[in-house]
């Protein structure tokens, strides 16, 4: 199997490239880059100017997330293969909201930022899929915010 196979293998494996046409996921996986990070190394930090997305092809990474005042991030979740992390970051034209560091020898498929947002210009049904996949994640957080305030508040009354 061709590597180049493989990659847009990996690209359709992503729900928001997922319908995306076969020519234009084989453009992607040309241009975008295959890196390998060793354990410990950092992806990218919280609060850096966002250049790429990444695919986890094999590995894992932690999701690390530093509130104000706070010396050490707090993990809050864990990458392995198939992860799109930094997509929204890219997509909205942010600061990473948090930074990734791999916890064991990590390798991914880079997508620059540049050829991301080339496709959603060239392709309205990825634009859907973006705005889509935003939806959904705005809507789990208000979600999860929602249940961490029940919490909070229950503890408060105990």
């Amino acid at each position: 199997m061709s590597k180049l196979k493989d990659e847009v293998d990996l690209l359709r494996s992503i729900p928001m490239l997922a319908n995306m046409p076969a020519n234009k996921l084989k453009l992607l996986a040309f241009a975008s880059d295959r890196v390998s990070y060793p354990e410990g190394a950092m992806l990218f930090e919280q609060g850096d100017e966002a250049d790429a997305a990444y695919i986890v092809i094999s590995g894992s990474a932690d999701v690390l997330v530093s509130s104000d005042g706070e010396a050490k991030p707090n993990k809050v979740a864990e990458l392995g293969p198939n992860s799109f992390v930094g997509d929204m970051a890219i997509l909205c034209d942010i600061p990473r909201t948090a930074g990734i560091q791999a916890n064991s020898q990590l390798d991914t498929l880079r997508i620059r930022k540049e050829h991301m947002m080339d496709m959603v210009k060239e392709s309205p049904t990825l634009a859907m899929a973006v705005l889509r996949e935003l939806v959904q994640r705005l809507a789990k957080t208000t979600q999860d915010l929602s249940q961490a305030r029940e919490e909070v508040s229950s503890l408060k009354a105990s």
